[in-house]
């Protein structure tokens, strides 16, 4: 599991947590949590697992 997966499991269940389940950033975490595509579009279809590409 990389670090980018780990670090999207935790913002996932800390959202659960609190039950800020409805947001899309908590459908985004969750889906890169288990590895699935970026549900947001990014500048970067190449990147489709990350966002590093843009924060880099």
């Amino acid at each position: 599991m990389s670090t980018e997966i780990r670090n999207w499991e935790v913002v996932a269940k800390a959202m659960e947590a609190t039950g800020a389940t409805s947001s899309q950033m908590y459908q985004r975490a969750k889906a890169l949590a288990q590895g699935k595509l970026d549900p947001m579009p990014t500048s970067f279809p190449e990147a489709p697992y990350s966002i590093s590409a843009v924060l880099g």
